[in-house]
């Protein structure tokens, strides 16, 4: 679950990177992800090493979509609090 939320956040981050108009801002954020990269880069193999030696769709499938789930319900709880 961490590692897809790490992800979404790259994801986003990269997002963010391109389209920023501010070369600083730009240089930042390519700094920012390389350190993240840096930082995540063994638990990554370990992750990919680890479905190509077991490679079980399924589970990868229950885990995306329990983490979308969750994601909702989080922005969900989100929304509700700042309405309130």
């Amino acid at each position: 679950m961490d590692q897809l939320i790490a992800l979404a956040f790259i994801a986003l981050l990269v997002f963010f990177v391109v389209k920023v108009g501010s070369v600083l801002w730009r240089i930042a954020g390519v700094l920012f992800l390389l350190f993240i990269i840096y930082m995540y880069k063994d638990q990554v193999i370990s992750q990919v090493q680890n479905f190509i030696a077991n490679p079980d769709f399924g589970g990868l499938w229950q885990s995306v979509s329990g983490f979308f789930g969750n994601l909702f319900d989080k922005v969900a709880g989100f929304v509700s609090t700042v309405i309130e």
